[in-house]
């Protein structure tokens, strides 16, 4: 595990860094890595804006649940039902299907899709006056917002309260101010909960899929604080954020979906709407303003940069008419850099064992010489059985330039070819760094120094 501070590679349990002391995420239950960090484990996570984690085992094999049927009249005499054991079982299935079908009727129009001009996720009603609730990292960077509706029908929303410590944040829509919103659980729910999640997963609006609560407080790390979510085998995908989990029963919100494990099985968190409701409840009676949440995601205490119509760089790449423009005055911090830098190494390892490009698209230029590059290699090596591990990533130092910023690291790696045979390198290496209009930081080109 790689400290976030200074780059030092520590052991799994390590509770400080080795190397300046820095605290490290607790492991007892995941591995910590990635942006801000990544828990490397052999799975797929995605922050349905990406991402995943975690020790956690789930058995591949399915139990099948045996219904019986029970019926009592007034008094204690039986009642004989001549009917077989299979139409006994059809009649107890058409009502439980009719019941959850009257939940998600009556919810789909209080969930919505939304929208901004890089990403998409869903979110869900919340309270009288058109309060919609979704996941911070949906909405980062972002102040104004489309909601798109069960009937395909946008309207405008405005961030009015986000989180960089929780992944939560809450949308005024004032086209939704009269609609009732969904009711919400106050308490913790049990394992083995019936669920219904909704939302638009792929970009498939109006998905309700369902599942069981499987397991309860796990605590996760990934730039945001995922503590005691509930485990949830109801199936969510990217654009499943923001989406709300209801109990299978009730019909109330449990839950926010955020985040998804996807290898053999499928199983996603969900964060306890118990557990946020009072810092949502916060914003609703008292909005934050567009500078305050604009301040939450993107602004940094120094270097500021302002992009000029002149040529950007002198030290030219040969991507220079790629650069991302940046007519804002964000500024470039140097720790967020570092941050930004050794969370891409993360997910170019995981990129790299998973042979998978998706895992660093995001972080590139798009057609930029480093996402070309990228993507052709790992195209190069897929299928080949070859293994990457790095050992050691450090940021070295860091130049604000005009337009963009070069950050310096020294990396090492164990490699293992296909005929088994194991080298070790090490390399300096500069990254070249610009920001987009939202602050958000974009790899443009990777110089190799031997």
């Amino acid at each position: 595990m790689f400290c976030s501070k200074c780059g030092e590679k520590n052991e799994a349990t390590a509770k400080f860094c080795s190397n300046c002391g820095k605290p490290m995420p607790d492991v007892r239950r995941l591995f910590s890595k990635g942006w801000m960090v990544i828990i490397a484990i052999v799975c797929f996570f995605l922050l349905l804006g990406g991402i995943g984690y975690g020790f956690l085992t789930v058995s591949e094999s399915q139990e099948t649940s045996t219904r019986e049927l029970h019926l009592e009249g007034p008094s204690e005499t039986p009642i004989e039902i001549n009917a077989s054991e299979e139409q006994s079982k059809a009649i107890v299935t058409s009502v439980e299907e009719k019941e959850k079908t009257s939940i998600i009727r009556e919810a789909m129009p209080k969930v919505f899709t939304i929208l901004t001009t890089e990403s998409f996720g869903s979110g869900f009603l919340y309270k009288e006056g058109g309060y919609i609730i979704t996941n911070a990292h949906v909405v980062a960077g972002f102040t104004d917002v489309t909601v798109r509706n069960a009937d395909g029908k946008e309207s405008p929303g405005k961030v009015i309260g986000i989180s960089d410590r929780s992944d939560v944040a809450l949308i005024y829509a004032a086209a939704y101010q009269n609609t009732q919103p969904l009711q919400t659980m106050q308490k913790e729910s049990p394992i083995g909960t019936e669920v219904i999640a909704l939302g638009s997963p792929q970009g498939f609006e109006n998905s309700a899929s369902i599942g069981y609560l499987t397991g309860l407080n796990r605590d996760l790390e990934l730039g945001f604080l995922y503590e005691k979510v509930y485990q949830i085998d109801a199936q969510i995908d990217k654009g499943s954020s923001g989406g709300p989990l209801l109990d299978a029963k009730t019909g109330q919100v449990i839950g926010i979906n955020s985040l998804i494990y996807k290898e053999n099985n499928l199983f996603g968190f969900a964060i306890p709407m118990y557990s946020v409701e009072g810092l949502i409840g916060q914003w609703a009676n008292a909005p934050m303003s567009s500078e305050e949440v604009a301040a939450v995601f993107g602004v940094y205490d120094s270097h500021v940069y302002v992009n000029h119509d002149s040529d950007t760089n002198e030290r030219h790449d040969e991507d220079d008419d790629l650069v991302v423009e940046n007519q804002s005055s964000y500024v470039f911090d140097d720790e967020s850099l570092t941050y930004f830098v050794l969370a891409f190494r993360d997910f170019y390892e995981m990129a790299l064992a998973y042979e998978a490009f998706e895992w660093i698209e995001d972080m590139l230029v798009p057609e930029s010489l480093a996402y070309k590059e990228f993507s052709q290699y790992i195209d190069d090596i897929t299928g080949q059985g070859m293994v990457f591990d790095f050992t050691n990533n450090t940021v070295t130092s860091i130049d604000i330039l005009d337009g963009y910023a070069s950050v310096h690291t020294f990396e090492e790696f164990e490699f293992t070819n296909t005929a088994g045979e194991h080298s070790l390198y090490a390399r300096n290496k500069e990254y070249h760094v610009v920001m987009d209009e939202n602050g958000r930081y974009w790899i443009r080109n990777v110089l190799i120094h031997e």
